[in-house]
């Protein structure tokens, strides 16, 4: 219900900010919109057990971390690179191992937010995915470290 709530609130706020207009009409009609939207939009599933909800977001705050390190440390690597520092622009085919279309989606979202890496193509019949990066001279430790990331990830996340 809070979630719900907080939802309703988020979209009348977003009403709100497209009017420009804080009038009582205008807040009550975006309160009747944004609740209707929240409650039309609600998650159907069960609830998962309070010890898996614990557990996934564990593995949130997780993956949220190591992707803004990711962030910091492709950043330098650009930095690095526009300053003349060598590298091997180029692309790395990484196998897409039993990572689910959901897996890919996120996996595909998180890498591209590190400047030094942008997914350019799946390729689902060879079951590959193709990354550039600013250095691909080491393709194999790309690929072990994307197959690390997944595992370490798959381990945390309950499916």
């Amino acid at each position: 219900m809070i979630g719900i709530l907080l939802r309703a609130a988020a979209l009348t706020g977003v009403y709100l900010m497209v009017l420009t207009s804080v009038a009582p009409g205008d807040v009550l009609v975006g309160g009747v919109i944004g609740l209707s939207i929240a409650v039309a939009l609600r998650p159907r599933r069960p609830a998962r057990p309070r010890a898996e909800s614990l557990a996934v977001a564990v593995a949130s705050i997780d993956t949220l971390l190591r992707t803004a390190g990711e962030m910091v440390v492709g950043s330098w690597r650009v930095v690095l690179f526009c300053l003349g520092a060598r590298g091997a622009p180029g692309f790395v085919e990484v196998p897409r191992g039993d990572r689910t279309p959901h897996e890919l989606a996120m996996w595909g979202l998180l890498t591209g937010e590190a400047p030094d890496e942008v997914v350019v193509d799946v390729d689902r019949g060879r079951d590959m995915m193709t990354v550039h990066l600013v250095d691909a001279s080491d393709g194999d430790a790309t690929r072990a470290r994307h197959r690390r990331v997944h595992e370490r990830w798959r381990r945390r996340v309950p499916h």
